[in-house]
């Protein structure tokens, strides 16, 4: 299953399947501990579950938590009314 296609694309036995799996989620609390053990990246959450990854997956779940971090924050911006717009002209 290809996630980075729109979800109007997904077959929909995929959309059921994201659908389901979006139906479990919990929230995520700041994380109470992040270490490096035996090549591997260990996350503990706020509820003290752990995971674990190696680096490269690491990496890339950085840089996509980062950058649907800042996508969340400027949609809640503007669906709050509250951005502010410049004129440079």
């Amino acid at each position: 299953m290809d996630l980075d296609k729109p979800m109007s694309s997904l077959t929909p036995t995929e959309q059921r399947t994201v659908i389901a799996n979006l139906a479990c989620t919990k929230s995520y609390g700041e994380p109470r501990k992040v270490w490096v053990e035996d090549g591997h990246v260990f996350v503990e959450g706020h509820d003290g579950e752990v995971v674990s990854m190696v680096p490269a997956v690491a990496i890339k779940m950085g840089r996509m938590l980062g950058e649907a971090g800042a996508a969340a924050l400027i949609n809640r911006v503007m669906e709050d009314g509250t951005a502010v717009e410049t004129n440079t002209a």
